[in-house]
């Protein structure tokens, strides 16, 4: 009876607690290897690492050509947002992206958005969908090459993420740890593997452009 008894409070249990709330993971559109809930997040504090983040010119949708080392001249925060154009968190952080740059850009913030493993119709559709005002580059226009070649797989590995994509990374970068010339732009960073924490991200913003006194 003791036995039974257990067994039917373990049942009313499992009945009663509610079901677990799913947990996102790097969703490949073609693939479809699991659902992901439409409003699910994968929030991720920045952190300070001992990093080199290297001069990149990438192209942009319209031929043009984007120089990291160039763009950052002039500008005391870089934020360099790594992003796929069909990955589900990185249609929320734009949102963030754009609300920020839009914010601090004439105190000295640069956003920079580099595209990873979408086509350049994907690519013009997340435009048109989200519409963000600061400039886009292209490293990776397809998921079928082998991608351990880009920037962006280098400096997750680094880093240690077990993402399947790795989308959004979002990397800060002060203008004090600007190197003046080279092929390393900078040695020290903040990094996000996933959707930044605005709130936390626009404090650090504020406190660096000097924008709390």
């Amino acid at each position: 009876m003791k036995n039974a008894s257990r067994t039917i409070c373990l049942l009313c249990f499992l009945l009663a607690a509610p079901a677990a709330k799913a947990v996102f993971a790097q969703t490949d559109q073609t693939l479809k290897v699991q659902t992901v809930e439409a409003d699910s997040h994968n929030y991720v504090p920045l952190r300070e690492v001992e990093m080199e983040v290297k001069d990149f010119t990438y192209p942009t949708l319209d031929d043009g050509k984007f120089n990291l080392r160039e763009s950052v001249s002039g500008k005391k925060l870089t934020l360099v947002h790594y992003f796929a154009a069909w990955c589900h968190n990185s249609n929320f952080d734009v949102k963030t992206m754009t609300e920020i740059y839009d914010k601090y850009r004439d105190q000295g913030l640069l956003v920079i958005g580099v595209c990873e493993y979408s086509s350049r119709k994907e690519l013009r559709e997340f435009i048109e969908r989200h519409k963000p005002t600061y400039p886009i580059c292209i490293e990776g226009d397809d998921r079928k090459k082998n991608r351990t070649g880009t920037t962006h797989y280098a400096y997750r590995r680094q880093i240690d993420d077990q993402r399947n994509w790795g989308t959004p990374l979002n990397i800060l970068i002060a203008d004090g740890d600007i190197q003046k010339e080279g092929e390393v732009v900078a040695k020290r960073i903040r990094i996000a593997p996933g959707e930044v924490i605005k709130t936390e991200l626009e404090e650090i913003i504020r406190q660096r452009l000097g924008l709390n006194r």
